[in-house]
């Protein structure tokens, strides 16, 4: 028996355990069943670092609540931006009347981000360096490598400008946010 073949039936007789498991874990049918898989899709894709001879029932749970750890974490950010939108200048960030302009003032078309006057402002004080690398990795989803080739630099320094600039920019908004909550 090949080495695949072992895995999948190794992976097979888990079947009911992690069922059980994603059961325990979601308390909800559809939930658990997208949990299990969920987790038969990272093991067969992640197989490779599955070394033989350790518990595959251990190695599938880890899995299983590593997932589930992620997707409540998901969930919760999603939960907060959504109570919050109403709360603060999240709203005045997401596209509205303000983003959907197309003409600039003089009457000529803008290249249209789809960001109001708060992003853009906040883009619009980044340093130069971080401010080019924003835009071309977040805006024109350029690649790492496809940034560096445009601005002519090593990848590294695309990936630490790309990094402060984010930063930065969050640090922009959050501060701005801190304003309005007090105002």
């Amino acid at each position: 028996m090949n080495q695949t073949a072992g895995f999948e039936m190794q992976l097979n007789e888990q079947f009911d355990n992690l069922m059980r498991l994603a059961s325990r874990l979601c308390r909800n049918g559809a939930c658990a069943e997208d949990l299990f898989q969920d987790t038969m899709v990272l093991a067969l894709r992640f197989r490779d670092s599955y070394r033989d001879g350790t518990n595959m029932r251990a190695w599938l749970s880890r899995i299983m609540k590593n997932r589930h750890i992620s997707i409540l974490r998901r969930r919760s950010l999603e939960t907060h931006i959504m109570e919050s939108e109403g709360h603060h200048a999240l709203k005045e960030w997401s596209v509205g009347e303000m983003g959907l302009r197309a003409t600039a003032k003089d009457g000529g078309v803008q290249r249209d981000e789809g960001f109001c006057d708060t992003v853009r402002s906040a883009i619009d004080e980044l340093k130069p360096e971080y401010r080019q690398v924003v835009m071309l990795c977040d805006i024109d989803e350029l690649s790492y490598a496809e940034a560096a080739d445009k601005l002519t630099c090593p990848l590294g320094t695309i990936m630490s400008r790309l990094h402060r600039g984010r930063r930065a920019l969050r640090d922009v908004l959050v501060s701005r946010e801190r304003l309005d909550q007090a105002a």
